[in-house]
């Protein structure tokens, strides 16, 4: 049996790969159960220090996989019903773990991504797509259902309210290169480049001082609801702490030396 999620080493790159081609790589309830325990482990693993997802064959991925095979529940329990609980158990911890990752992480969009998979690719820390990718939110129009997986959170955030609800309300679809435009995402990159681009980026955010990834994520996620005095105090705090790590003292040598500083001795 082929793993519906894959997992590479590339030295001290991860990469995740979501291998169900034939579905575009819709999410099964075995495949988001197996996502979350790879990013799981990921994060466990001191060896990675940057981690790529990417989709197998043309699509990054569809989203969730519609029906009600498989998906566990009571008699008397509703579709609905059984649906949240995976979302509180599987879906939305998957979210989480890449926030909560103490390593940066970049989504590598290669083709059609829609519903839940805008979701996932969105909560990387770097996304960029091939120049053939398109990304889709059908949940109101064709399914009476708003967006989830924080899409509702980030959407807004990145490229504004009238645009988010527009390509929300309407099912848009949103090209690579209007997605890099709107600042959706970083970058757009050749499709036969993808993957050549996605770990030379991911071999520079390896290089990275440990934990650091995390430390920007989260203080960009703290200035969204802080004042800016607020905010400012949040920034000392945590240079204070950063500043006794023994990352600075090597990245201040070797900015005196000119050379480039190393990390991971």
């Amino acid at each position: 049996m082929i793993d519906a999620i894959q997992l590479k080493r590339s030295g001290p790159v991860a990469v995740l790969t979501l291998n169900r081609p034939e579905s575009l790589n819709s999410l099964s309830l075995d495949a988001i159960k197996a996502l979350l325990a790879q990013l799981r482990g990921v994060a466990a693993d001191t060896s990675v220090r940057a981690l790529v997802i990417t989709g197998a064959g043309r699509g990054f991925c569809a989203g969730w996989q519609l029906d009600d095979n498989g998906v566990p529940g009571l008699p008397d329990e509703s579709f609905g019903v059984r649906q949240s609980h995976l979302m509180e158990e599987y879906f939305n911890p998957v979210i989480q773990a890449l926030h909560d990752l103490p390593i940066p992480s970049l989504a590598a969009v290669n083709g059609v991504c829609a519903g839940a998979g805008v979701s996932i690719a969105l909560a990387a820390d770097i996304v960029i797509a091939s120049d053939t990718a398109s990304f889709v939110l059908t949940f109101a129009p064709k399914l009476g259902l708003v967006p989830d997986l924080g899409a509702s959170w980030k959407l807004p955030r990145l490229i504004g309210w009238a645009r988010a609800q527009a390509i929300t309300m309407l099912g848009e679809r949103v090209s690579a290169e209007t997605a890099e435009r709107w600042g959706m995402i970083w970058r757009q990159v050749a499709s036969g480049a993808l993957m050549d681009e996605a770990m030379a980026i991911a071999s520079r955010l390896a290089q990275m001082p440990p934990g650091v990834g995390r430390e920007v994520r989260h203080a960009f996620d703290a200035a969204q609801f802080n004042s800016l005095a607020t905010q400012m105090d949040h920034e000392r705090l945590r240079q204070r702490e950063l500043l006794d790590r023994p990352s600075f003292p090597e990245g201040l040598r070797a900015f005196q030396e000119k050379r480039n500083p190393n990390f991971h001795t």
